[in-house]
């Protein structure tokens, strides 16, 4: 295992702060708002070394070896590529949020034929959402996205996540 380094983002990072452009079209607006989350060494500053991403999940609080923060630290991104794991303090932290989440057909068990339709709303269900919450679920060709018309701990996508449509289960997103 190589070592990789911990980088802490802050509440305040300009990352949060981003103008939303104009777009094309709503694949393009979707593929924004989850790249959103994709963060760099630039963004924050390096707080811990660790020995490999595979022990770390998005919510993880234990194990991460870090100390005397105000606040307890939480991971809000991993980079496989970089061999980084990202942290923010609190468990408020803006990056441990989504409004979209980003699906391929590896995450998919279709439960019935396939959606048609390129967006329909749905209901979706997990053991980390206290109640089902409606979403608009799009496809575009291998690539599927769930948006939210509100914030959802970003932990959910440890999970797995049920959606139903017209009230019948139509697959597992994971």
């Amino acid at each position: 295992m190589k070592t990789g380094q911990i980088v802490e983002i802050p509440q305040e990072s300009s990352i949060y702060k981003k103008e939303i452009p104009t777009f094309d079209s709503k694949e393009e607006e979707l593929f924004w708002k989850v790249k959103q989350r994709e963060y760099s060494l630039f963004e924050g500053f390096i707080v811990g070394e660790h020995k490999g991403v595979e022990q770390f999940e998005i919510g993880q609080r234990k194990g991460l070896n870090i100390s005397g923060k105000k606040l307890p630290v939480y991971v809000i991104g991993i980079d496989e590529v970089e061999n980084r794991v990202f942290v923010g303090q609190g468990k408020n932290h803006l990056g441990l949020f989504a409004d979209v989440l980003h699906f391929t057909e590896k995450n998919i068990n279709w439960l019935n034929k396939p959606i048609e339709d390129i967006v329909i709303e749905v209901q979706v269900f997990s053991s980390q959402l206290e109640n089902e919450i409606t979403a608009k679920f799009y496809q575009f060709k291998d690539n599927y996205f769930l948006e939210f018309n509100t914030q959802i701990p970003l932990i959910i996508k440890n999970y797995t996540i049920g959606l139903s449509y017209e009230n019948e289960n139509v697959l597992i997103l994971k």
